[in-house]
């Protein structure tokens, strides 16, 4: 597997990395599998995150959302690296866990993906909060243009445009109770 993750991949979009796009990634990728798989406290602590939680997703979950935190510090990519590096590194910590016997290949199904992503997803931003990293208007952006991607997709179904409940039935209900009309 660690051969795979030395070969920079697309972006999701289908549009090939630029040269400085794959530099980035290749070292952002190298210094994950540092992470991961190094001596010392910093790769216990990761497999312990992965093979001593009670959800074996969650445990993952919680150890992209590390190792991106600790690449990040130490590198400056873009949102578009960081996203396939933490595919890359979900990738990674997932094999492992089956080498481990952790997980089973059975087990690696979408619901177990959606869980594994949105814990990363959540345990990264409650991380960059804490760290008074986290721009609510970039947050608020970022989540529009997901939802926007989500539905031109049709992952995400477009919300109706309901109109919304009219204040004077409120009104009204208030006047009837007081012996109005």
């Amino acid at each position: 597997m660690d051969e795979e993750l030395k070969q920079p991949q697309p972006d999701q979009g289908g549009e090939e990395l630029t040269a400085q796009d794959e530099a980035e990634l290749s070292q952002a990728l190298d210094l994950s599998l540092q992470v991961i798989h190094g001596e010392g406290k910093t790769g216990d602590e990761i497999a312990k995150l992965v093979l001593q939680t009670e959800n074996v997703a969650d445990g993952i979950g919680g150890a992209i959302a590390t190792v991106l935190l600790i690449v990040s510090k130490k590198m400056q990519f873009s949102d578009d690296i960081k996203l396939i590096l933490a595919q890359e590194i979900f990738m990674e910590l997932t094999q492992s866990a089956v080498d481990a016997g952790a997980l089973s290949e059975d087990e690696i199904n979408d619901d177990f993906i959606d869980r594994t992503l949105s814990k990363a997803y959540t345990n990264y931003l409650s991380a960059k909060e804490s760290m008074g990293e986290l721009d609510p208007n970039e947050l608020k952006l970022s989540v529009e243009q997901a939802e926007q991607e989500g539905e031109e997709l049709g992952i995400i179904k477009k919300p109706t445009k309901q109109q919304p409940q009219q204040a004077p039935n409120q009104a009204q209900g208030l006047l009837s109770r007081i012996g109005g009309s």
